[in-house]
């Protein structure tokens, strides 16, 4: 009965960017069953008119929704087997929500355990408790000299995000607005970032041949902070970014110092439209950090933790350099859209025949713990 709504549902999923990034030239359900107390409907549909058909499964729980379990391998279909592969893919999605769940637990600070002794009341206050934290982002926007005019750049800042006059506070070349659940900090800086560490970073931006002599001309900067009381850190990173990307271009900045590198100020621009599509800027917000050696090709990440993650690595690979940053660029840009997390010893797959093996480990090219992706 749940026939009509199944091709709806799985006529989405397909169209997601991730899937097939349309809708199926042909879809139909071609039957029905009842596995553990849901109901199943198996689908077929063909990604082009031309193709194969192939099989996909969406499944309900009692109340009649959509119980987590819509999924396809993009296999053949075949109505001998069809029913087979859909429970083969229903244990998989299984596996894989159990997964999600311990790797939430561990995110918040719990363990299986712990969670299981835990009455409902107690599980519930604990896991707003360890939601509640909030979520910040800092950088620099590196400036020739501070002889910037920083009154009408305020008043920039405040008219672009529509800040009431009460919401905002101006004094000595620093300004505080609050935005939402957010609260903004721009500090004006008569003197180069500290230690050398713009330069420093710098030297990692391989997409930008100029970063460390354009970094090396700044003689002042500008902090620009955001927290976020709701602890929402894809805001918070929305909210950074805009900032940010308005300040540099109204200052005439010589590159933006974050996220463990030094941006030029166009590519930051760049990326930093794309939000006005919905599109994470994932280099803006990720630095993703690429090696090649004797022992291979290597890529990290660093800023996920910024996100509630354990920094990702590739290490050892056989794959091009350009390949494990797309790889790196998908799976950040994955883990943030769906809001992913992921556990020990699970598998990751972003086609049928994938199955990569993550692992928790020591981070080799960061600090802290890491994910090795065996890609």
């Amino acid at each position: 009965m749940y026939e009509k709504e199944a091709v709806e549902i799985m006529t989405r999923w397909l169209s997601h960017k991730n899937e097939l990034g349309k809708k199926p030239a042909k879809i139909k359900a071609s039957g029905t069953f009842t596995y553990d107390d849901n109901d199943y409907v198996i689908l077929k549909f063909k990604p082009d008119l031309l193709a194969k058909w192939q099989v996909g499964v969406v499944g309900f729980d009692a109340d009649g929704d959509e119980c987590g379990h819509t999924f396809s391998e993009y296999e053949e279909y075949d109505e001998a087997t069809a029913k087979d592969k859909c429970i083969a893919i229903i244990e998989y999605m299984k596996e894989y929500w159990r997964s999600r769940f311990f790797a939430e637990l561990e995110r918040r600070g719990m363990t299986k355990e712990e969670f299981d002794s835990m009455s409902s009341e107690e599980r519930k206050e604990k896991w707003d408790e360890t939601g509640k934290q909030d979520a910040v982002r800092v950088g620099s926007i590196l400036l020739k000299d501070a002889d910037i005019d920083f009154d009408a750049l305020c008043d920039t800042v405040t008219k672009a995000f529509l800040v009431a006059e009460e919401n905002y506070k101006r004094e000595d070349g620093i300004l505080v607005f609050e935005v939402g659940s957010n609260m903004i900090t721009m500090s004006l800086v008569d003197a180069p970032v500290p230690d050398g560490q713009a330069e420093f970073y710098a030297e990692g931006n391989f997409l930008w041949r100029e970063a460390v002599a354009m970094t090396k001309q700044h003689r002042a900067h500008m902090i620009v902070a955001v927290m976020n009381h709701d602890g929402n850190s894809i805001e918070a990173a929305s909210f950074f970014t805009d900032v940010m990307n308005l300040c540099s271009i109204e200052t005439d900045a010589l590159g933006i110092y974050t996220t463990g590198t030094v941006y030029q100020p166009a590519f930051y621009h760049e990326w930093a439209e794309k939000l006005r599509t919905s599109e994470m800027p994932i280099p803006l917000w990720v630095y993703l950090g690429l090696i090649q050696d004797e022992n291979g090709t290597s890529g990290y990440t660093y800023g996920l933790t910024e996100f509630g993650r354990d920094e990702i690595e590739v290490i050892g690979s056989s794959h091009s350099l350009q390949e494990i940053y797309d790889f790196l660029y998908n799976v950040c840009d994955w883990m943030l859209e769906e809001g992913m997390y992921f556990c020990d010893g699970e598998t990751l797959s972003f086609t049928s025949d994938e199955r990569l093996t993550v692992t928790k480990s020591k981070a080799i090219y960061v600090n802290g713990d890491s994910f090795k992706i065996n890609y």
